[in-house]
């Protein structure tokens, strides 16, 4: 065995052939509960499985003559369970006092995992979740099959769950089911057998891109499906849709022909979709455009969406069409989705080459220097989108500033505010000037119905408002505001944009840029921002939303360095200079910054998944640099005296963490201030926060366990500011997790530089202040460990003493 993926399961069969067990091979599956080993595992390497696997799963060996020496290999690496396995036929029920499941039973295959039906005569409950796992014997096994006419005409079901650890459905294990009209296939899921879901209510059938077989009738004469959308190609039988009308089939461009048999004449469609693109470099220079899809090929019916991601600085991408900016190199990533849901990706890299002759000279636009007519010539010829720069000055200001004069103000193309709070873009307005004058419709639709115009941060076209000059058109505010946000004391550059995709400049108004022409007039009102996050790039000037950010930090989690947002938010670890982050909580805001990409193993999923962003206040929530027994103002880990505090039961157990989290067992409840940190939290952070599995030691002593807790918000232990343990006789100082990128090369194993940096928000100019960590101080019974003004990692202090907190959080 050389490697288990993480996400397999709690129950692992190595086969009777299995004689060795690599380096690492299971290390990642920490939830591991059982471990059925066949034939005669002749050596297992010590770092094989995870620590906590070896103390508390189960290992089943087959009796014989040789059980003893068999069993002493396993010992011998720090397995401590031991049973005898299950025989291939055996069967189990669920608990009984859990009416959802009681009815299920599960019976032993040859390679055993567990195939389950229901056998209850009472039929299950509308909505079922099958478990993953069932125990024979005290042994788990992984359920891997519906058996055969497992769940048939039980017409109570309307929505399955399948565990992630589904391979097969079995012959007409959901037929009949008259009312059946959601299930969630796993990606784990091969096989689909004759009729599984013959005569059922579904209505819209994704299949994973695991699926290698599709039964004959397997969804006969289901009269509401409407859609089936195949995210890889299967073996589909001829007649897997008999009896079904006007399903639309979306299959991945190349696989039709798996379809086709199955089509019956019933106005069946099927709709490919795909993207490729060419292996070789798009070069272009700097200001042309060129079309991505060059030596590609793109195929997205209706309502398959294509959207592209990429680094905005040198370049941006529209429908297609790449227009470059400056001279660079990006990867431009295309993705096909189909209603939120990835279907397919495809990467090129663009490789944009100076302009020789320079960038162009543009003239600015206001009522009284308008847009070049150069432009409008070139727009003529060519029929292309146009894109000048929103360039305008308002008195003797440049940049003008949009804080101390936040009403309504000509357009600039740089924006400035001086102000201590950020603000955003609330509202468009265009006035016509003469427009009617230079341009005409193409489309017999009048000039000022159209969207002739848009405006959006720099590099950032997806977040584009669209106006024009009409009556109904000429006020518009962003559907995305978090992306126009200018933090404070910054500046942000927005381009304007005239889109003429069915209208045209009037051959008398195109003369070359002899005449400078008016068009239109915008103005560009501003407020104070109203979200509870953004993150912002100091070196593209871009701004993203919490959507957007969570967006990315979700796709880093699911795709790693394959990412097309790995780079940019390694880079922002690796530089926090590169851009600005911040949050406002109980009407605070708060800078914060990123501290580790896929680092924390998420709390909130059935596969050990990262956490794609982690976030660290900059400065501490509160403190009291004046008496740090006053809790009005910092927080405490426990309540206590100031000698006969304790630290009983480490973070898991203490008062901060309850202040930090939204529920905490009620045998650990401290006082009515419980969750007083959290409620701090803006609403729609705590909805997108990705909770994470955080360790911590149980107490102080040299052999001290450590265990894990689930956690919303949390502080940093020891081990995750220092590359390794200054206390190496407490093992336990190294295990409550691994040092973030953000600290590497920052904090030394005992000193710190820039961990001091972190100050409370009480009084700006004070200097540094403690801040707590999650840590015990190793053999002490009274205090935690806190970074000290200084910046050293291993001071501490009394667990009652008011200390600075700053929080941390996953997206």
């Amino acid at each position: 065995m050389v490697v288990c993926p993480p996400a397999y399961g709690k129950a692992v069969v190595f086969p009777a052939e299995t004689e060795a067990i690599g380096e690492y091979a299971l290390a990642g599956c920490k939830d591991l509960a059982s471990i059925t080993a066949l034939g005669n595992v002749q050596s297992i390497d010590p770092t094989a499985f995870a620590d906590e696997v070896k103390t508390t799963a189960v290992v089943a060996l087959p009796a014989g003559n040789d059980y003893g020496a068999r069993k002493l290999i396993w010992e011998n690496v720090g397995f401590q369970h031991f049973a005898e396995p299950a025989q291939p036929g055996a069967t189990t029920s669920s608990d009984t006092n859990n009416e959802a499941t009681s009815g299920l039973t599960y019976t032993l295959l040859d390679d055993y995992t567990l195939a389950v039906s229901w056998q209850s005569k009472d039929d299950p409950e509308a909505n079922l979740e099958i478990p993953s796992s069932a125990e024979i014997n005290g042994v788990p096994y992984r359920v891997s099959t519906i058996a055969e006419n497992a769940f048939a005409n039980r017409g109570s079901l309307t929505n399955v769950k399948l565990p992630t650890t589904i391979t097969t459905i079995n012959t007409a294990a959901f037929a009949g089911c008259a009312n059946l009209s959601t299930i969630e296939f796993p990606n784990t899921l091969r096989t689909i057998d004759e009729r599984a879901f013959e005569a059922t209510s579904l209505k819209d059938v994704w299949l994973p891109a695991s699926i290698e077989s599709i039964g004959p009738r397997a969804f006969a004469s289901c009269s509401a499906l409407e859609r089936v959308v195949a995210l890889g190609t299967s073996e589909v039988a001829s007649d897997a849709i008999a009896g079904c009308s006007n399903v639309s089939i979306y299959v991945p461009s190349g696989s039709e022909d798996s379809w086709n048999p199955g089509l019956p004449s019933d106005n069946n469609h099927l709709m490919p979709y795909g993207i490729t693109l060419s292996e070789e470099p798009l070069a272009i220079e700097a200001g042309q455009e060129a079309n991505l899809l060059e030596g590609g090929n793109l195929q997205a019916p209706d309502p398959v969406e294509a959207s592209y991601s990429y680094a905005a600085a040198p370049l941006s991408v529209d429908a297609g069409t790449v227009s470059a900016k400056k001279a660079g190199t990006s990867d431009v990533t295309a993705v096909l989705s189909l209603d939120g849901v990835e279907l397919t990706r495809a990467t090129r890299t663009v490789e944009i080459s100076p302009n020789p002759n320079g960038e162009p000279a543009i003239e600015m636009l206001n009522s009284d220097v308008p847009l070049p007519s150069a432009y409008l010539a070139e727009a003529r010829d060519n029929q292309i989108t146009v894109v000048a720069p929103f360039n305008v000055t308002f008195g003797q200001d440049v940049p003008y500033d949009v804080y101390t004069h936040p009403t309504s103000i000509e357009a600039s193309n740089s924006f400035k505010n001086n102000g201590s709070v950020p603000v955003q873009l609330a509202q468009v307005t265009c006035g016509p000037l003469a427009v009617a004058t230079y341009l005409q419709s193409t489309n017999g639709t009048s000039l000022d119905s159209q969207d002739l115009f848009s405006i959006y941060p720099k590099g950032n076209a997806g977040a584009a408002v669209n106006f024009g000059y009409g009556l109904n058109n000429s006020i518009r505010t962003p559907d995305n505001p978090g992306a126009f946000v200018i933090p404070p004391t910054s500046s942000s550059d927005y381009t304007f944009r005239l889109n003429l995709n069915n209208a045209v400049v009037n051959s008398g108004a195109a003369d070359n840029g002899t005449t400078v022409r008016p068009l239109v007039s915008v103005t560009c009102t501003f407020a104070q921002y109203s979200g509870s996050f953004y993150l912002k790039d100091n070196n593209t000037g871009r701004a993203y939303s919490l959507s957007e950010v969570k967006k990315h930090a979700n796709d880093i989690s699911a795709n790693g360095s394959s990412s097309p947002y790995w780079n940019q938010y390694k880079g922002y670890v690796g530089n926090d200079s590169t851009y600005t982050c911040q949050t406002v909580w109980g009407g605070t805001p708060y800078d914060v910054r990123i501290i580790g990409v896929n680092h924390d193993d998420r709390a909130d999923t059935d596969s050990p998944a990262k956490a794609g962003l982690t976030f660290q206040f900059k400065e501490c929530l509160a403190a009291n640099d004046v008496d740090p027994w006053d809790n009005s103002f910092g927080y405490r880990f426990n309540a206590g005296t100031k000698t006969d505090n304790y630290n009983e039961g480490g973070w898991g157990a203490s008062e901060l963490r309850a202040r930090m989290n939204p529920e905490i067992d009620t045998t650990l409840k401290h006082g009515d201030d419980d969750n007083a940190i959290w409620n701090l939290v803006p609403t729609d952070l705590q909805d997108v926060i990705a909770p994470v599995n955080k360790k911590y030691a149980l107490s102080s002593a040299e052999d001290a366990t450590v265990t894990t807790s689930r956690d919303s918000l949390f502080i940093a232990s020891y081990s995750e500011l220092v590359p390794s343990s200054y206390w190496t006789s407490y093992p336990w100082t190294a295990d409550e997790g691994l040092q973030y990128e953000y600290w590497n090369g920052k904090v030394t194993q005992n000193n710190g530089s820039n961990a001091s940096l972190v100050k409370h928000n009480v009084s700006p100019s004070a200097s540094a202040i403690y801040w707590w960590e999650r840590s015990m101080h190793p053999n002490s019974s009274v205090s935690f460990l806190h970074v000290g003004a200084s910046g050293y990692p291993t001071n501490s202090y009394y667990a009652s003493r008011s200390d600075g907190v700053c929080p941390c959080f996953c997206l």
